[in-house]
């Protein structure tokens, strides 16, 4: 059985897992989970779509969504882009049917939807400004995703207590 490369931006982590050999192997891995992943080159990316969105934020403010989530068991994988500053892409259930003013709510505190036909870089793409990893690792058995209304309101949650 095929496994991920886990590492996390900014640290080490204990439940680091071996790669699998090479991108096509880990591909497949994305595709057991229902994920349509599509290749360019030396880049993994997941085209969202009616079962998986992601929400973009600077890595401070997701940390602190992340936590939120975590500690009520909402909490799903998170992926780390290179780049400074850094950035998380937060996985969650489809965003596609979310209420507008949902959207509005993330945007007004740094967040980029991307929704069905968006694609997003999968570890262990390589972009220009470095590796793409995990910084909260999906299960081997498939990722639990929170509910899209869920990030929202941890992101509502955490800037209005800020």
């Amino acid at each position: 059985m095929s496994t991920l490369t886990t590492t996390p931006h900014g640290g080490d982590d204990p439940h680091q897992h071996p790669a699998p050999t090479g991108l096509a192997a880990t591909a497949e891995v994305y595709e057991r989970w229902g994920w349509l992943v599509l290749r360019a080159g030396d880049r993994l990316l997941l085209a969202a779509d009616a079962t998986v969105s992601a929400v973009e934020m600077p890595a401070s403010i997701a940390a602190e969504v992340q936590h939120y989530l975590s500690v009520r068991l909402l909490a799903g994988p998170v992926i780390a882009l290179p780049g400074t500053p850094c950035r998380w892409l937060l996985l969650t259930e489809s965003a596609d049917e979310a209420a507008p003013v949902s959207l509005v709510r993330l945007r007004a505190r740094g967040g980029l939807i991307h929704r069905c036909g968006t694609l997003v870089p999968l570890p262990p793409s390589r972009l220009e400004s470095g590796a793409v990893s995990w910084r909260v690792p999906p299960s081997l058995d498939g990722p639990t995703l929170p509910p899209f209304t869920a990030v929202v309101a941890a992101a509502r949650a955490v800037s209005e207590t800020a």
